[in-house]
């Protein structure tokens, strides 16, 4: 059985639909990234599995218990806001023993229990620190100390790493994920940064207008996108559109607007004749000539014109201008080689392995 299950859960405001006939499923330990742009229903969802909300239809199921008519606080979950919601007056054990003392929790234990969240975030010796006197990465883990006190049945977090800047969301990251895993807590973690849903989910929901785009592992998301949403969504896209010809041994050619022919690994739910859209992600394009071993069959190439170049780190971003006027991202890892310049022609390759193929238009 399920730790927490939606089923067919709608919401309205009005005559706008904010969740549109969502069903998913968490299992104990599991951690699930909800992502999706602004307005598409994914604090929505969140809203009504801890109860601030109520569902129009549908079910939400904890344990195979549905919870309508149950208030936030007769519900068993854990919550970690976006501004993680401390009180200031109090010291970091009062913001963490909080919840405890609110859901009468033995008082003779709550000393230990309150010991014990912040040797698991790190924080011991803070305890008598007020949340005006942490930095924000140390708030961040006084607000899942707060969270994880009271033992939930369901972790939910609410774009948990956007009030950090850059670096530090970064290394937090994964700093959460090992926390929460420790404690084998069952999650779900609301967030726009598909960096950050990919890095901590073991699974991910990809939310729209509503809907639930398409829901698997992070690498199945980013590796087999259903539509062109989900592909450009999860990570950076090249998008090639045009008529499929047939397929022979699993690949065939795309004529492509702009005159460009190149040749497409078709999954057999993209066999049939039609208009499709072909991604193929930067990392997957070769800078230079790359000829296949002699069983791997056509391999595409383009000559094209380099006209900007960043490097970042270690990785090096090329904008390349191909014949039609399309411009095309390639990355590739620094690893000391001479830099391309702008303007300067070069030849890039990638294989038909390497394309990606959704519906045109979905």
């Amino acid at each position: 059985m399920s730790v927490l299950e939606l089923r067919h859960v709608t919401k309205r405001y009005g005559s706008f639909l904010a969740v549109d006939n969502i069903s998913f499923a968490v299992e104990k330990g599991q951690i699930l990234s909800l992502l999706g742009p602004s307005g598409c229903g994914k604090t929505t969802t969140l809203r009504l599995i801890s109860g601030f909300e109520d569902a129009n239809e549908g079910a939400v199921m904890f344990s195979g218990v549905d919870m309508k008519g149950r208030r936030p606080y007769e519900r068993n979950v854990g919550l970690l806001f976006q501004d993680y919601a401390l009180f200031p007056h109090m010291t970091v054990v009062e913001n963490i023993a909080y919840g405890l003392k609110r859901r009468n929790f033995d008082k003779a234990k709550i000393p230990d229990r309150v010991a014990e969240m912040l040797s698991l975030v790190k924080l011991k010796g803070f305890d008598n620190r007020r949340p005006g006197q942490l930095s924000g990465g140390q708030q961040q883990r006084v607000a899942l100390a707060r969270a994880l006190a009271t033992n939930p049945e369901v972790v939910l977090l609410d774009e948990p790493l956007s009030a950090l800047d850059a670096k530090l969301r970064h290394e937090l990251r994964f700093e959460l994920k090992a926390i929460l895993s420790a404690v084998n807590a069952t999650t779900i973690v609301v967030t726009h940064d598909q960096e950050e849903a990919m890095s901590l989910g073991d699974s991910v929901v990809v939310m729209s207008a509503g809907k639930i785009m398409q829901e698997g592992a992070p690498t199945e998301i980013y590796a087999d996108p259903r539509t062109r949403f989900v592909a450009e969504f999860i990570g950076r896209s090249n998008w090639f559109t045009g008529e499929l010809g047939k397929a022979t041994k699993g690949v065939a050619e795309l004529k492509a607007v702009g005159g460009i022919r190149m040749f497409v690994a078709v999954p057999e739910s993209s066999r049939n004749a039609g208009a499709f859209d072909v991604c193929v992600r930067p990392e997957r394009i070769r800078i230079g000539s790359a000829l296949p071993p002699s069983d791997a069959g056509p391999v595409n190439e383009m000559r094209g014109t380099i006209r900007d170049v960043a490097h970042l780190g270690a990785d090096l971003h090329l904008v390349i201008e191909i014949p039609g006027g399309q411009l095309l991202t390639v990355t590739e890892k620094y690893v000391g080689q001479g830099l391309e310049r702008s303007g300067q022609e070069v030849s890039i390759t990638f294989f038909p392995q390497d394309c990606i193929v959704v519906p045109s238009g979905s």
